[in-house]
């Protein structure tokens, strides 16, 4: 899909395990919020828990107030199934704004997707 400015927006989801990884590239804003609802809620609905959602947010270049906000949104929906939802990010542009707001532990912010999908005691 692309945005109104011509940003290519893609989202792919994929099945590891009981875990569901959810590949996320191009900008995250107001354009694009309702089509990663859609995708992550999707995600959602078809983890097995306690495996988690992984949102890889590696591709992302843009991740503004409407994508932190689904995020978290997100979290919740995952935490009252009793899973977790798990953010991959390795950029500034997504680092910083989950820095400044200190959600990076709230989140589970990792920094590859290896890191996200293994399990809790082998993590670093």
């Amino acid at each position: 899909m692309l945005t109104d400015g011509q940003v290519p927006f893609r989202t792919a989801r994929e099945s590891v395990g009981a875990a569901v990884l959810v590949h996320i590239a191009g900008e995250i804003d107001v354009t694009t919020a309702a089509d990663l609802s859609e995708t992550l809620t999707e995600a959602v609905k078809a983890v097995v828990p306690p495996a988690p959602v992984v949102a890889d947010l590696s591709g992302v270049g843009f991740l503004g107030a409407q994508g932190i906000g689904l995020l978290l949104d997100h979290q919740d929906l995952c935490l009252r199934r009793g899973s977790a939802l798990v953010v991959v990010a390795n950029t500034a542009a997504v680092l910083r704004p989950l820095q400044a707001l200190e959600l990076m532990t709230v989140l589970g912010v990792r920094s590859s997707v290896l890191d996200a999908l293994a399990p809790p005691e082998v993590r670093a």
